[in-house]
């Protein structure tokens, strides 16, 4: 976990930041180079007070991410199926108020490949569907409970051509479905420039 100082605290005897510092940006901080990095939500497009975790950020092999589904195997076998070529991470926290967001960014060869594999991810999927405006050339989005916190993750999968974004929004005690909406269509339309 990264752990960064913060100044300006309040002045009311505690430790804890103050309001205003905990939802400035913090400067200077930057993710790592890559060309898949403009397709994940930079640090002024966060949440307010969100920070990314650097060493959960960056580029990712195909094993990598198919270690985030349930059954790493399949996951691999259909990344490698319908043509993975790349993949980038970002993490941002909250480090108060728990609220998380993770974005992961990945390319095929194909259009059909993207296609595909985002219907397989949908058709696996778990969780309480959860209408929002369509995002990109294809999306849906689910909530389920978030362990040991009280709160849930939504989360929104959606394709634009042959790139697919999976963007999960964690708070307490729900969060707002209009922020991951928000950061997906500037996403998608970053990814169309």
């Amino acid at each position: 976990m990264l752990v960064l100082p913060l100044s300006g605290c309040s002045s009311d005897g505690d430790d804890r930041p103050s309001a205003a510092v905990v939802s400035a940006p913090v400067p200077g901080i930057t993710l790592p180079p890559d060309p898949l990095r403009e397709l994940v939500p930079t640090p002024a497009e966060a949440p307010a007070g969100m920070t990314p975790l650097l060493t959960a950020t960056g580029r990712r092999d195909l094993a990598a991410i198919a270690a985030f589904s349930a059954d790493p195997a399949a996951a691999g076998k259909a990344l490698k199926a319908n043509g993975f070529t790349s993949a980038y991470t970002v993490l941002y926290a909250h480090p108060t108020d728990g609220r998380v967001l993770s974005v992961v960014a990945v390319r095929f060869r194909t259009v059909k490949g993207a296609s595909a594999d985002l219907a397989g991810d949908l058709a696996a999927g778990g969780g309480t569907k959860v209408a929002v405006e369509q995002v990109g050339d294809q999306s849906a989005a689910s909530t389920q409970p978030l362990p040991d916190n009280g709160g849930q993750l939504l989360t929104l999968r959606f394709r634009s051509g042959p790139t697919t974004w999976l963007v999960a929004y964690g708070a307490r005690p729900t969060p707002d479905p209009s922020v991951a909406v928000r950061i997906a269509k500037a996403l998608v339309a970053r990814a169309a420039s």
